[in-house]
This record gives C-alpha cells, sequence and structure tokens, in this order.
C-alpha cells in the first residue's frame, strides 16, 4: 500500500503520478480555510510524501480559485485536534516536517493565501502567484502572535524591519509585491501549469544531487525555525487563550454572518 494515500486524508486531494505528487488543499466552498481535521492531515502528509519511493518532487495547490485563507473561523471550529496533539504542537510539526522535506516543493498559488496558507506558499521552494492572488499574514490584527511560522523565517526572505513591518501591520500584498519582495518566486496567469511543468523537469534530475542540495539551503531555515519557532508559537498559545483574539473571533465570525 502507497505510504502517502488518499484513504488516510478526507481535505487534502492526492494524486502520484510520474515522480510528481499533487496535494490539494481541497475546501474550496470554504476558500481552503483550515478546519482542525485539515490542519491534523497536515501535519503527517509531507512526511508521508517524503517517505513515498514513488515522490521525488511535490506541488501544493488549492481547489477552486483560493489557493488558502488561512484558519477556518467558523463558529463551528472547536481548536480540537485528530492527532492527540496541541493545536500548536500540531502548527510546529505542519512547520518541520514541510522543512524537513528533501524533495522540491512548488506552490501553485491560485488565488489568495493568506495566515497559514501564505506560510505554507512562502516555505515551499517555488511559489508560482497568479497576478490577481494575494498574500499576508493578518495573526496580528486577528488578536494572535504570528508565531507559526512567518516571524520565524520570513526575516531571512525579506530582511528584519521588513518582516516587523508586514506582520505587525498585518499587510495584505498584492501578487507583485510578494514576488518582488521574495516571498514568491513568478507570477504566472497559470501556476497550476507552471507548477507542473517544473516539477516534471525536476522529476527528471539525479534525486540525490537535486535534494541534498535543497538540504543544504534548509539548514538557514531550520536553524531559524529551531530558535524562533518553539517561542512564536509558544506566545501564539498564549495569544489565543486571551481576549484580544475572543474579540477578533467574534468580530470574524459576526462579519461571516
Amino acid at each position: 500500500m502507497p505510504v502517502l494515500a488518499q484513504d488516510d486524508y478526507t481535505r487534502i486531494h492526492i494524486e502520484v503520478a510520474d515522480g510528481v505528487a499533487t496535494l490539494t488543499l481541497d475546501r474550496p466552498e470554504h476558500g481552503n480555510a483550515v478546519d482542525d481535521a485539515m490542519h491534523s492531515e497536515l501535519t503527517t502528509v509531507f512526511a508521508r510524501a517524503r517517505a513515498d519511493p514513488r515522490v521525488r518532487v511535490v506541488v501544493l495547490t488549492g481547489a477552486g480559485t483560493t489557493f488558502c485563507r488561512g484558519g477556518d473561523s467558523s463558529p463551528s471550529r472547536t481548536f480540537t485536534t485528530r492527532t492527540g496533539l496541541t493545536p500548536v504542537q500540531e502548527a510546529r510539526l505542519i512547520v518541520e516536517t514541510l522543512l524537513d522535506l528533501e524533495k522540491p516543493v512548488i506552490a501553485a498559488v491560485t488565488g489568495d493565501a493568506l495566515g497559514l496558507g501564505a506560510i505554507l506558499a512562502t516555505l515551499a521552494d517555488v511559489a508560482f502567484v497568479a497576478p490577481s492572488a494575494r498574500l499576508g499574514d493578518r495573526h496580528v490584527p486577528g488578536g494572535v502572535t504570528a508565531g507559526n511560522g512567518s516571524a520565524a523565517l520570513w526575516p531571512l526572505i525579506v530582511g528584519v524591519n521588513r518582516a516587523k513591518y508586514l506582520l505587525m501591520n498585518g499587510e495584505v500584498l498584492t501578487a507583485a509585491q510578494a514576488v518582488g519582495l521574495g516571498l514568491a518566486h513568478e507570477l504566472a496567469r497559470d501556476p497550476l501549469t507552471a507548477a507542473r511543468e517544473l516539477a516534471a523537469r525536476w522529476a527528471q534530475l539525479p534525486p540525490f544531487a537535486l535534494q541534498s542540495t535543497k538540504s543544504v539551503i534548509n539548514v538557514h531555515l531550520k536553524e531559524a525555525a529551531g530558535r524562533a519557532l518553539a517561542y512564536g508559537l509558544a506566545l501564539e498559545e498564549q495569544a489565543m487563550a486571551g481576549p484580544e483574539f475572543a474579540a477578533a473571533l467574534t468580530r470574524r465570525r459576526t462579519n461571516s454572518a
């Protein structure tokens, strides 16, 4: 039985062909917002792609017109997990397993990538972004520390002070701005086609040379994550238990009703 199997996932659609695993966040009616089930599934899917011998390259995308609008703030969400871990432990595992995946990850950002969606897109090795897409982490306006990846890793991509500005303001960037800052690789009218074309080329390259090169580069990201991620997530957990997050969550749910 394949290591990466559709039967184990309800929120992520999986296709594996010709060395390429396409992982599609699959809640299009909700903008692929990350509910409790999807959050738990994201903790295992990258580790399984790493262990599956069929897979040489991963393409990550979203169903419908949105890549991922971030965390689900619907009234039905309980912030419980399917793994037995706490939500903060799951958040750390998502980032760490993505950074540990030596196989290249190409994001096809067909629409907005916000919150956790922005983190997934920017931690991919290459992100092709639709011109109409937006990218940003709005944890702070939502009453939460930006602790689950962006505050730890974006300073390496855009610089320390620019990362502070983006995250403390909760800036939402246009696709062109994201490319200009290095948070995405290239504008593409059809990001999924561009991602699949690059994935097909990379799947034909010598796998050890390709993967070991990525591993060397990711040492820098993993060192930064090791220093900052646990601290950031502890503060995020503290913020999620506080009144600022509760008030922001109530506002979002009221506005979306």
